[in-house]
């Protein structure tokens, strides 16, 4: 195939939290971080009414396709405990940094990143974030692949979650995706995630999608090619 660019998502693709993507079974431990950080006891009431918002805005539990800004979450969160919004700035960075201490690549996201800039191939990032995390810490979760990257687009950037595909052509359509002659056409650009929302979103707009598959589960969601590590991308391309 005569590629151009690939476009990759981010979570259980290029990087993984060691923990649970949808971080339910750590609410409890985050929140009471977040009520250190603002200088607020912890009670068993302020924790159960912080889970209820944070399960209302988890797109893994109630399904959306527009973003919901980190603000929005931690201000609702702080009102709900009769807080002052002094604290926001405080509370969202409690909270996004007790899951990034346990954020890894996979063994050969580098190397296979490294290939393709070697190929001459423009490399992308489209995401989603998790609970409107802001773009600082997702940026703090790309440093160890950051020189590869030609752009990173988030849901905060696009205002919207796949399988939207408002997000998809924005980033095809974007200045990084060009060669010296013409914009990328959309058939020479890959787009590589682990879910059915990236095979879905890539399919709306004439991506060619490949799924990687980690588990040996089978999943048929109409995805063009499907590999099972990052470096089988390399024999596709």
């Amino acid at each position: 195939m005569d590629i151009k660019a690939v476009i990759f998502d981010l979570g259980n693709t290029l990087l993984h939290y060691t923990d649970n993507i949808n971080w339910t079974n750590l609410y409890s431990p985050a929140i009471r971080q977040v009520l250190s950080a603002c200088n607020l006891p912890y009670c068993k009431k302020s924790d159960l009414a912080a889970q209820k918002i944070l399960t209302k805005y988890n797109t893994r539990v109630n399904f959306r396709d527009y973003e919901v800004s980190s603000d929005t979450i931690f201000t609702e969160m702080l009102n709900c405990w009769g807080a002052s919004l002094s604290h926001l700035f405080a509370a969202k960075h409690a909270f996004y940094t007790f899951f990034q201490k346990d954020v890894v690549c996979y063994d050969d996201t580098i190397s296979t990143l490294s290939a393709l800039k070697a190929r001459g191939i423009k490399i992308g990032v489209l995401t989603d974030v998790p609970y409107g995390m802001d773009n600082e810490y997702v940026l703090k979760d790309l440093d160890p692949i950051k020189d590869y990257i030609d752009i990173c687009l988030t849901s905060n950037d696009t205002g919207h979650r796949k399988p939207n595909p408002k997000g998809f052509k924005q980033i095809v359509g974007s200045p990084y995706m060009v060669t010296p002659s013409q914009q990328i056409p959309n058939d020479k650009i890959a787009y590589i995630g682990d879910e059915q929302k990236d095979i879905d979103g890539a399919n709306s707009i004439g991506l060619i999608s490949i799924l990687i598959n980690r588990s040996s589960e089978t999943k048929n969601w109409g995805q063009d090619h499907t590999i099972s590590k990052l470096s089988e991308l390399l024999a596709i391309l």
